[in-house]
């Protein structure tokens, strides 16, 4: 096609490109502060020319397409980024309660550093006045205090760990409703591909959906050639297409397992809130809570060897005993004061020969202390005090590393952004650009209209 209509169809193409345009760049503007949106573009293209008898002649412009900035490399890293950053915050968030709980300073009267040393100085006292009950009262009551410590560590340890579970079962349902809501949006996508396969507001919704996702766990995505997003969470298909898998939390004695609802292969999650989270479950809190168990067994069966070796009080003509227990049980949880002690203060065996102002055995009790019992050859208070310093070490490098993650996260979104955010400065030289091109198709369609009326003049 040549000649006047010729002109005039170039000029048509060129006004609804310019329109496209100027839509375009007015949604790009509305949407400059929408958190998850992608700067759009028109993409446009030299239409087909045709053949003259001068030779191909241009036919003006067409549109391509309208698609999203984006580039998928940095997407991928910032989706890493995030569940990198989720997984160190768990990580925090944990440890962080975890030293509240094995928190010395500001228990500085009632942790167990203080009870522990309360209880030996008893022994001490004891042996210097093995026969005063008065005295015997004092160890029983610290003993006591020893033991309660450690069961409120364990249950605040326990209860700790149970929190984790909960939220991990919170954290499943999410992932849920996440692989959900990508399903759907692919659905549209899959009932539109004529008009809606380069949607860039649904890949955005899309986008969003994984970035939500990968604050959870490790992603992977593929997208097909129709736009629809195929998603796998821990190396597991959580959404083909328009079809969302559920996953399940599945909790036995030996830790968490998360995966899909119909397998029995569990996920492997290795990063994301949930990676830290099972970490956490499975294998920090477990670490010390079993490093407390330890103490409170070796405290345990420590003073049961010297308790039960030595020499009950004998008191009204009765005979000095053995073989009585101090405490009972075997853990930080179980620990308690034994039966026998509970029945008589006379059966806390302060004698080594049987002599009621013997107090040498209670003296030996007391030197536990110091003594390196544990079986790494520690003391008892020594091996206490280097957890509570390894937990506050792990605080520290969890923090580090948050912090880190959070600079890294920060550099990898600025970039992303300068690639797909929106430039209000550079929206605005587009938008006038855009104009003068529409005022500019605008005045070839008047100019072509003038040639028609020229035209028919000279007819008539």
């Amino acid at each position: 096609m040549n000649g006047i209509n010729g002109i005039m169809n170039i000029a048509r193409e060129a006004l609804m490109t310019s329109q496209a345009e100027l839509d375009t760049t007015g949604h790009n503007i509305a949407n400059a502060n929408t958190e998850g949106y992608t700067r759009q573009e028109v993409v446009t293209e030299a239409s087909t020319p045709i053949l003259s008898t001068n030779g191909y002649i241009g036919t003006g412009v067409t549109i391509n397409r309208i698609e999203g900035v984006r580039n998928d490399y940095v997407n991928s890293q910032v989706t890493t980024l995030n569940s990198n950053l989720s997984q160190a915050n768990i990580d925090q968030q944990t440890l962080s309660n975890v030293q509240n709980i094995f928190n010395e300073t500001a228990n500085s009267t009632s942790g167990l550093l203080s009870q522990l040393s309360a209880f030996f100085n008893s022994f001490q006292a004891l042996s210097q006045s093995p026969e005063d009950a008065g005295v015997r009262q004092t160890v029983l009551q610290t003993g006591q205090n020893v033991a309660t410590t450690f069961n409120v560590l364990n249950n605040q340890i326990q209860s700790t760990k149970y929190q984790v579970a909960q939220q991990i079962q919170a954290d499943v349902e999410k992932i849920n409703q996440i692989g959900s809501t990508i399903a759907g949006i692919n659905q549209q996508i899959q009932a539109n591909a004529g008009s809606s396969r380069n949607s860039s507001d649904l890949q955005d919704q899309l986008n969003n959906a994984v970035s939500q996702l990968s604050n959870l766990t490790n992603v992977k995505i593929v997208t097909d050639s129709n736009g629809m997003m195929n998603v796998t969470a821990g190396g597991v298909v959580l959404v083909a297409a328009g079809t969302a898998y559920q996953f399940k939390m599945t909790q036995t004695a030996n830790g968490i397992t998360v995966g899909r609802s119909d397998s029995t292969i569990p996920a492997t999650i290795t990063s994301g809130e949930v990676a830290g989270l099972v970490d956490s479950y499975d294998n920090k809190i477990p670490a010390y809570a079993s490093q407390l168990d330890q103490i409170a067994g070796t405290l345990v069966k420590t003073i049961n060897a010297f308790n039960s070796s030595g020499y009950t009080l004998a008191t009204g003509g009765s005979s000095a005993q053995t073989g009585k227990d101090f405490f009972e049980g075997t853990s930080a949880g179980s620990i308690s004061i034994s039966p026998d002690i509970m029945a008589s203060l006379n059966n806390i065996a302060a004698s080594s020969s049987g002599d009621p102002g013997d107090g040498t055995n209670a003296a030996a009790m007391a030197n536990v202390l110091n003594t390196s019992v544990m079986p790494n050859g520690q003391s008892i208070m020594n091996a206490y005090q280097a957890l509570v310093n390894q937990v506050g070490t792990d605080s520290q490098q969890a923090d580090s590393a948050v912090q880190t993650l959070q600079i890294e996260q920060s550099q990898m979104k600025a970039f992303q952004s300068s690639i797909s955010g929106v430039s209000l400065d550079q929206e605005l030289t587009n938008m006038i650009q855009y104009q003068h091109s529409f005022e500019a198709a605008a005045k070839v369609v008047t100019t072509a209209d003038s040639m028609y009326q020229t035209i028919i003049g000279m007819v008539s």
